[in-house]
This record gives C-alpha cells, sequence and structure tokens, in this order.
C-alpha cells in the first residue's frame, strides 16, 4: 500500500491524526492535489496526516481484477489508522472519507480499526447510490467518446468502467450489497462524525438518523466546493470553506501536546521502497525526489529484481496534470509489466503534479503545461537516475503536455533515445493557437451549429426579449461581440503556414533524424494536431521519415478512457518498448565489439 505520510509540526502539535480516504476513480485523480494541500495544512497545524491509495488504485499494489476490493480497502483504511496513530502516539485518530471513501471509512470503524471520529462529505448510507452514479457516468461518456465510431468490445459480465477506471463485477456487488445503515459503530457514544452536504445537496437523511440512534455527536454542516475539489485534474482546487470548518471541529476535540514531549516516531511497518510481484516475478518500487531550487519533484522507480536490460530505461512524465499512476492508472501498469522484463521504469511528477513541490494547481490553462520551462525538470530526473546507475539510455514517453516535454527533452538530450508521444496538443508554443482551434471547434461541432442557427435567427431575438433576463442577453451580445474577432483571427490562422513555422517543425525533426533518435506519435480521434498536421501535408512528411512512426486508436477521448482504448494504448506502447529493447540489445553488440576490436 502506498501512503503519503505528513508530519505534524512540532511548534503546533496536537494529540490527534488525520488520514484521508479518498473517493474513487477519476474524482481520486482530481482530488488528489488538493487533498496533498490539505494534509500538508492539517500538517502545519499540528496534526499528523497521511494520504493513502486503496489496494489495487493509484501506486499501491495489486489490480482492480484482483479479489475481494472491498474488504482489502476496508482492512486498508483499517491499516493506516493503526499506522498513523502509532506514528503519531495520537489519543484520537480521524478519518476524513470522502465519496466512496465515507463508505470505506465507515466500514473500517464498524470492523473495530482504532478510528475515534468521522469526518464524512458526500457519503451515502447505501453505497450502491455511488454505483449508479458511476454507471450513469459512464453511459453518458460512452455516447460520446464512441459517437459514430465503431462499437467497443464489451467489458466482462458485471465489469463495469467509469472515468477510465474499472470495478470488477465482484467489486460491483460488493458495493451494491453495503448499508451502513446495517451495522452500528461499537462504543458509538464516545464518537464525533461531521456529515458534511455535497454542494447543496443535503446530507444522506438515513445516514443522519442511523448515527444520533446510535449515540454518536452528529454534526451536519455545509460542504460547498465538492464539485470544484473532483472537476478536473488541472482545475480542482482545495475545498477551503470545508478546509476551515474541518479544523475548527477537530480543534474542538483535540489538545496541544507539550513541544518538549517525546518526538512522534515512524512505526516499524513504514518501508521506503516494496516489493510486488507481477506474473510471478518481483519487481521493487522506491519512490525518489529530485531536487529543484523550488523544491522538490517526486516519482516511483520501479526496478527488476532479476533481468535487467543493460544501461536502458523507461520514463513516464505526467499525462497533463495527473499525477505519475498516469492517465486511468495506465503508466503503474506499464511500469511494473516492462519492470518485470527487465527495463527499469520511473514515473515523474513535475513541478506542481502528483506529490512534487509547488503551486497547488498551477495549470488552469492548457497553455501552462506546453512551456519549455518544465523541460529541464525532466533532464534533472534523468541526471538522478544516471547518478543512482538506473540507466543511461533513456526512452520518455507522456500524454498531452508529458508528450511536448519528451519532444523537446529528445531535441536537447543526448541520452535521450526515443520520444513515445501521445496526444500532443503543439509542439511548439503558439499563443494564437488555442483561440484559433476553439473557433474551429464552433464551426465543426454540431451543437455548436445549432447554437450559432439560434443567434442569427431573428425568432431567437424575440423570444430573448420576451422570456430572457436581461443578464443573458448581456452574455450572449458579448459572445457576438467577440466572435468577429475570433473569426478574423482563425482566417489568419488558417492561410499556410509560413516558411519560419515550418522551417522549425522540419528542422526539428531533421536533427532528430539525424541523431538517430526515434519518434512514435499517438492520435486518438479528434485530436486538434492531428487535424493541423494532416492539413498542413506536415502529417504526410512524418509518415516518410524512417524514424517516425504514427499510431491511432479510434476513441474521441485525449486520455483514451474507456478500456478497450486502453487495451490499444497498452499494445500499441508495447510494440514501440519492444522496439526499444530490440534497439538496445544492437547497440550493445556494436559496444562490445568495439571494446573487443580495441
Amino acid at each position: 500500500m502506498f501512503a503519503v505520510f505528513h508530519p505534524p509540526a512540532r511548534q503546533a502539535l496536537r494529540d490527534t491524526a488525520v488520514f484521508f480516504c479518498a473517493p474513487f476513480g477519476w474524482d481520486d485523480a482530481c482530488a488528489y492535489r488538493p487533498l496533498r494541500d490539505w494534509a500538508a495544512r492539517l500538517a502545519a497545524d499540528g496534526y499528523g496526516a497521511i494520504r493513502f491509495s486503496y489496494p489495487g488504485t493509484g501506486d499501491s499494489g495489486g489490480s482492480p481484477h484482483d479479489p475481494s476490493r472491498v474488504d482489502a480497502w476496508t482492512a486498508a483504511a483499517g491499516a493506516t489508522a493503526s499506522w498513523v496513530s502509532e506514528a503519531c502516539a495520537a489519543r484520537r485518530v480521524v478519518a476524513v472519507g470522502i465519496g466512496l471513501g465515507g463508505v470505506v471509512a465507515y466500514e473500517a470503524a464498524a470492523a473495530g480499526a482504532p478510528i475515534d471520529d468521522l469526518v464524512l462529505w458526500g457519503a451515502p448510507a447505501r453505497a450502491r447510490a455511488l454505483v449508479r452514479q458511476l454507471r450513469a457516468f459512464s453511459k453518458l461518456e460512452e455516447s460520446h467518446v464512441f459517437a459514430g465510431l465503431e462499437p467497443p468490445a464489451p467489458l466482462d459480465a458485471g465489469d463495469m468502467e467509469a472515468g477510465g477506471f474499472l470495478l470488477c463485477a465482484e467489486t460491483v456487488r460488493d458495493l451494491e450489497a453495503l448499508d451502513l445503515t446495517a451495522t452500528v459503530l461499537p462504543d458509538a457514544a464516545r464518537r464525533r462524525v461531521l456529515l458534511l452536504e455535497r454542494d447543496g445537496i443535503a446530507a444522506d437523511a438515513r445516514l443522519t438518523e442511523h448515527l444520533e440512534a446510535s449515540g454518536a455527536q452528529v454534526t451536519v454542516a455545509p460542504g460547498r466546493g465538492y464539485a470544484a475539489l473532483t472537476s478536473h485534474p488541472q482545475r480542482s482546487v482545495p475545498p477551503r470553506e470545508v478546509m476551515a470548518r474541518v479544523a475548527a471541529w477537530l480543534g474542538e476535540a483535540s489538545e496541544p501536546v507539550p513541544v518538549d514531549g517525546p518526538d512522534a516516531a515512524l512505526a516499524p511497518r513504514a518501508h521506503r521502497s516494496a516489493e510486488i510481484e507481477v506474473n510471478g516475478t518481483h519487481i521493487k518500487e522506491t519512490p525518489i525526489t529530485v531536487p529543484q531550487s523550488f523544491g522538490d519533484l517526486a516519482g516511483i522507480l520501479t526496478e527488476p529484481a532479476g533481468h535487467r536490460e543493460p544501461g536502458l530505461c523507461l520514463v513516464l512524465v505526467n499525462a497533463g496534470a495527473v499525477r505519475a499512476m498516469g492517465p486511468n492508472r495506465m503508466w503503474v501498469e506499464l511500469a511494473r509489466r516492462w519492470a518485470a522484463r527487465g527495463v527499469p521504469t520511473f514515473r515523474l511528477d513535475v513541478e506542481g503534479i502528483g506529490d512534487a513541490d509547488g503551486p497547488t494547481t498551477p495549470y488552469a490553462d492548457d497553455e501552462g503545461l506546453y512551456v519549455g520551462e518544465l523541460v529541464p525538470q525532466v533532464l534533472a530526473a534523468l541526471d538522478v537516475l544516471q547518478e543512482r546507475g538506473v540507466g543511461d539510455r533513456f526512452v520518455l514517453a507522456g500524454l498531452c503536455g508529458g508528450a511536448f516535454w519528451c519532444f523537446h527533452a529528445a531535441l536537447r538530450d543526448p541520452r535521450v533515445s526515443t520520444a513515445l508521444m501521445l496526444n500532443p496538443r503543439r509542439l511548439f508554443w503558439d499563443p494564437a493557437l488555442t483561440p484559433s482551434r476553439d473557433f474551429r471547434w464552433l464551426l465543426v461541432n454540431r451543437t455548436a451549429r445549432q447554437l450559432l442557427g439560434l443567434v442569427l435567427n431573428p425568432a431567437t431575438w424575440l423570444r430573448i426579449h420576451v422570456e430572457d433576463s436581461g443578464a443573458r442577453v448581456r452574455a450572449l451580445l458579448l459572445w457576438m461581440l467577440a466572435a468577429p474577432k475570433r473569426a478574423i483571427l482563425n482566417h489568419t490562422l488558417r492561410r499556410p503556414k509560413g516558411p519560419a513555422a515550418l522551417n522549425e517543425f522540419d528542422a526539428a525533426f531533421d536533427r532528430l533524424e539525424a541523431t538517430g533518435k526515434r519518434v512514435m506519435v499517438m492520435f486518438s480521434g479528434d485530436e486538434p494536431l492531428d487535424f493541423e498536421l494532416t492539413r498542413s501535408g506536415q502529417m504526410a512528411e512524418l509518415e516518410q521519415r524512417e524514424n517516425v512512426t504514427l499510431e491511432s486508436v479510434e476513441v474521441r477521448d485525449h486520455t483514451c478512457r474507456p478500456i478497450p482504448a486502453q487495451r490499444e494504448v497498452h499494445a500499441i506502447l508495447d510494440r514501440a518498448l519492444q522496439r526499444e529493447v530490440e534497439e538496445n540489445a544492437r547497440f550493445y553488440r556494436c559496444e562490445d565489439t568495439l571494446h573487443s576490436k580495441s
């Protein structure tokens, strides 16, 4: 089980420790960074805090296909409570459970875990309510990403995928059977429970009544910010109001600990590395930091226990603002699979993402990811890996902004032999590109065209005059006033690219080809850069280059979230990495031949 511990500040030490039970899947991917901020603030206030990933999720061991996932999650919550209690010598332990995490926290406490108090945010009395929400999300997503395409191969009977994350049939059944009101918390009268509403949606009435009937000290409070917390990894923000409310609630039952008291000693069950078995082969995973001027980058090194490909190392950089587990946890699966085959793999968090230091959510706009300033951070990670003797020939892989960093790292550093680029949004910085794409989306998107037709229809204005508010009219007028500017900008960008832009593109790929570096570019459906390269003729030029491989996945989703699309991406990456292993073997055979001749 992978966890991150935030030691309490000595000068403000309290007798209470806190651990977080995260929501599931996409919500967890979005909330990860804000929850890191929340845990750090609690630690600064003197509360030892720990965040963990459930078995089979995030960076923890296991797979969603493993049996008894719900029991494993409950046991993991109990183990985390025991660990943080011992590590902090805490008098009380509080679980903060969000969404599915609230169900897990309650079940762990009901099973006898050393959890004293509970903060439950958006937790239902019956877990089947969460399953219904995930199933509805899944159907909505599927109708969009496969619209007009060949229907995907069905999942195994009973399995469910939502937001790119799998719940196997057994897990779905176990969740649907969970009813928190069927169990009473042991010694409930001594417990405090804070039930938080969810953006104006009242706390579950059945759960509230059950807790009150059991004798627990129940407080119901507003819980604004749930949607903002789980909206998108780039745009999610810490729920400041809820954080303040929880801090005040914690303070009512916690006491300061004298500064001259004993130091909190880490429990002996904590390890700096973990051994994991993958298809009968043992590998080792170790968290690593990469020092920077602003703090540390974070990452996880996955190494083979046995055979190792000489010199070769795979580095997986962030998929946009998604942490080092990668899109839909794909980096975890890829890293472990290839470490078991002998290729050490490093999953990296750059500044402001995942567990790296930096601002909490600095990439609200895509432009913030597509900057050259982040490329040296990737190269600094290569320095650390080379110093540790992990490798000296690096294959870089990334999605979205991560693909951009891989491309430019390959251009800058001779140690990078290959860049595997999934759905890059751009290869060179161009501040005018985003508004041009926005306008083109308006022209090609059916719903947007219908909206435009309504705007141009005089009958619409008559209805607006009679029926709509002044605020809506003002918003529509502002949109129309901005449209001519966007149209002019789009018309300018539709002209053939000038010689300078073409030369920059060609020169970069010429340089990669001249230095013997390979590039794989994969696009899924409706990717803007794919459209632009095809329209300009540059895609046809790439097809003619011997060092470039082009791949595609038939799904309209930037991170390839549906499980069938994930399988295709895994197959594409496996083929590319197998080529690298074979090329690496040829490289070292040549090296050995040269040494023997000399």
